[in-house]
Protein backbone atom coordinates (compact mmCIF):
# COMPACT_ATOMS: atom_id res chain seq x y z
CA UNK A 1 0.00 0.00 0.00
CA UNK A 2 1.22 3.50 -0.79
CA UNK A 3 0.57 6.38 1.62
CA UNK A 4 1.45 9.90 0.55
CA UNK A 5 1.28 13.57 1.35
CA UNK A 6 2.65 16.34 -0.87
CA UNK A 7 6.07 15.96 0.83
CA UNK A 8 6.32 12.22 1.63
CA UNK A 9 5.52 8.95 -0.13
CA UNK A 10 5.69 5.61 1.68
CA UNK A 11 5.40 2.15 0.18
CA UNK A 12 4.43 0.04 3.18
CA UNK A 13 5.25 -3.25 1.47
CA UNK A 14 8.82 -2.39 0.48
CA UNK A 15 9.33 0.11 3.35
CA UNK A 16 10.62 2.71 0.92
CA UNK A 17 10.17 6.29 2.11
CA UNK A 18 10.63 9.15 -0.34
CA UNK A 19 10.94 12.79 0.58
CA UNK A 20 10.80 14.44 -2.82
CA UNK A 21 13.17 12.24 -4.79
CA UNK A 22 15.37 11.27 -1.83
CA UNK A 23 15.05 7.79 -0.33
CA UNK A 24 15.20 7.84 3.47
CA UNK A 25 16.15 4.93 5.73
CA UNK A 26 14.29 4.18 8.98
CA UNK A 27 14.50 1.54 11.69
CA UNK A 28 11.47 -0.71 12.12
CA UNK A 29 10.12 1.33 15.06
CA UNK A 30 10.67 4.62 13.26
CA UNK A 31 8.93 3.24 10.19
CA UNK A 32 5.91 2.09 12.23
CA UNK A 33 5.69 5.53 13.85
CA UNK A 34 5.93 7.28 10.51
CA UNK A 35 3.23 5.04 9.00
CA UNK A 36 0.90 5.71 11.94
CA UNK A 37 1.36 9.47 11.58
CA UNK A 38 0.94 9.27 7.80
CA UNK A 39 -2.30 7.26 8.09
CA UNK A 40 -3.63 10.11 10.24
CA UNK A 41 -2.09 12.97 8.23
CA UNK A 42 -3.67 16.29 9.08
CA UNK A 43 -4.95 14.98 12.44
CA UNK A 44 -3.02 14.86 15.71
CA UNK A 45 -2.09 11.46 17.13
CA UNK A 46 -1.78 11.25 20.92
CA UNK A 47 1.26 9.88 22.71
CA UNK A 48 -0.97 7.21 24.27
CA UNK A 49 -2.15 6.02 20.86
CA UNK A 50 1.44 5.93 19.62
CA UNK A 51 2.59 3.95 22.69
CA UNK A 52 -0.26 1.46 22.31
CA UNK A 53 0.33 1.00 18.58
CA UNK A 54 4.11 0.73 18.52
CA UNK A 55 5.20 -0.41 21.97
CA UNK A 56 1.90 -2.00 23.10
CA UNK A 57 1.98 0.06 26.26
CA UNK A 58 0.28 3.14 27.63
CA UNK A 59 2.17 3.53 30.89
CA UNK A 60 3.22 7.04 31.82
CA UNK A 61 6.81 5.93 32.36
CA UNK A 62 7.38 5.40 28.66
CA UNK A 63 5.80 8.53 27.18
CA UNK A 64 9.26 10.06 26.79
CA UNK A 65 10.18 7.34 24.28
CA UNK A 66 7.63 8.83 21.88
CA UNK A 67 9.38 12.20 22.06
CA UNK A 68 12.75 10.53 21.45
CA UNK A 69 11.50 8.71 18.34
CA UNK A 70 9.77 11.84 17.03
CA UNK A 71 13.18 13.50 17.40
CA UNK A 72 14.78 10.75 15.30
CA UNK A 73 12.19 11.25 12.54
CA UNK A 74 12.53 15.03 12.63
CA UNK A 75 16.31 14.81 12.32
CA UNK A 76 16.10 12.56 9.27
CA UNK A 77 13.53 14.78 7.59
CA UNK A 78 15.41 17.97 8.49
CA UNK A 79 18.54 16.65 6.82
CA UNK A 80 16.72 15.54 3.67
CA UNK A 81 13.55 17.59 3.15
CA UNK A 82 12.93 21.27 2.66
CA UNK A 83 9.80 21.61 4.77
CA UNK A 84 9.01 20.90 8.41
CA UNK A 85 7.19 17.56 8.25
CA UNK A 86 6.18 16.67 11.83
CA UNK A 87 4.38 19.16 14.01
CA UNK A 88 3.75 19.12 17.75
CA UNK A 89 0.17 19.68 18.85
CA UNK A 90 0.42 21.06 22.36
CA UNK A 91 -1.31 18.91 24.95
CA UNK A 92 -2.31 16.27 22.38
CA UNK A 93 0.61 14.73 20.48
CA UNK A 94 2.05 14.92 16.98
CA UNK A 95 0.87 15.18 13.41
CA UNK A 96 2.06 15.26 9.85
CA UNK A 97 0.80 18.11 7.74
CA UNK A 98 -1.32 16.80 4.87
Amino acid sequence: MVISTPQITIDTETQVVLCGKKILQFTDQEFKLLCLLMKHAGKPVSRTKILNYIWHSSTGLKTRIVDVYIGYLRKKFKNNCEEKIIRSVRGIGYMIKD
